[in-house]
């Protein structure tokens, strides 16, 4: 009897045939986006509510499409007996070219001469800064921290990595420091990137006084979890003159309310979180998904070891 597999996230016609083609023969393949036959389904590719997860007897393994794993991590109740893989590795690429696009952005005052156009008004809108010898501070030191770093490094910046604890430098960081010395780090850096997933460790992990030790001009760039600070108090610090601008493509509530005054605020950049948009946007990542899934799929078969396991406890 095959081993049943339920598909219940997006799929191109394209990802369908090479499944059904390469995995067929082996697995009794169902397509279904609202996940109502998971109970009997030994293996589901996508992210099935928790609630299905807990009923399904059947279930030994979930294969998600993204790489954020919270919304299993941060509550209670994920089954033991289900192995969870995330598809890390496949939005590194994605998501570096969206920060740097963000801080060129803001660095060369492209949204002051976008409105300068649409009023014909040709006149410069004042200093425009480089990249070039700049002090970067990447919190997470990941696939994405790791692929932010290595565009930086044609930009000629130092890069600074920090992760849950110091060690060996990695490829393209000049440092990389604890999680503990953040606070000495701060006062550095003249761009802060986050790339951290959400987890107990940096949920709040900017605080309003830590925002208060970054630069005064220094720019802030999230695309790891909206719950790494809150927007409110950014907003507070912003109002203050106190950093040149955010690039915000997560917020700590999502939609971000139209109540919140950085909706208003000329130096704040945001986006609905889509730096790592993959389905229905970018066709490269996609199929990075896709290569992540399959290879997966692969192993299972074999008997070997699946990649990108999640620890439960660490949250990633």
């Amino acid at each position: 009897m095959k081993t049943k597999v339920i598909v219940c996230t997006e799929y191109s016609e394209q990802a369908r045939a090479e499944l059904l083609t390469r995995f067929g023969d082996r697995f009794d393949i169902t397509f279904d986006e609202h996940a109502a036959s998971l109970g009997d389904a030994e293996i589901c590719i996508g992210e099935p509510p928790l609630a299905l997860v807990q009923q399904a007897e059947k279930l030994r393994w979930v294969q998600m499409t993204w790489a954020g794993t919270d919304i299993y991590t941060r509550r209670t109740g994920f089954p033991g007996r289900v192995t969870l893989t995330n598809a890390s590795g496949a939005f590194g690429r994605t998501i570096s070219e969206y920060v740097l696009g963000g801080i060129l952005t803001m660095y060369r005052n492209f949204p002051a001469y976008r409105e300068q156009q649409k009023q014909a008004v040709w006149r410069t809108v004042g200093a425009e800064r480089t990249l070039y010898g700049r002090t970067v501070l990447i919190l997470g030191t990941g696939d994405l921290g790791s692929n932010v770093a290595k565009r930086l490094r044609g930009f000629g910046t130092v890069n600074i990595g920090v992760r849950r604890a110091a060690g060996e430098t990695l490829p393209y960081f000049d440092e990389v420091r604890g999680i503990a010395e953040l606070d000495e780090l701060l006062p550095q850096a003249d761009i802060v990137i986050s790339c951290l997933p959400n987890t107990p460790g940096t949920t709040g992990l900017l605080t309003e006084t830590r925002l208060r030790r970054m630069k005064q001009d220094a720019l802030l760039v999230n695309v790891g979890r909206g719950t790494l600070l809150s927007t409110a108090e950014l907003a507070a610090v912003l109002a203050d003159g106190h950093l040149s601008g955010a690039v915000l493509d997560v917020c700590d509530t999502e939609p971000l309310p139209p109540s919140s005054p950085l909706w208003g605020m000329e130096n704040v950049l945001l986006t609905p979180h889509v730096s790592g948009r993959g389905f229905g946007h970018d066709r490269g990542t996609e199929r990075l998904i896709w290569e992540i899934v399959m290879d997966n799929l692969a192993r299972y078969l074999e008997g070997k070891k699946l990649r990108h396991i999640v620890d439960m406890n660490r949250g990633y």
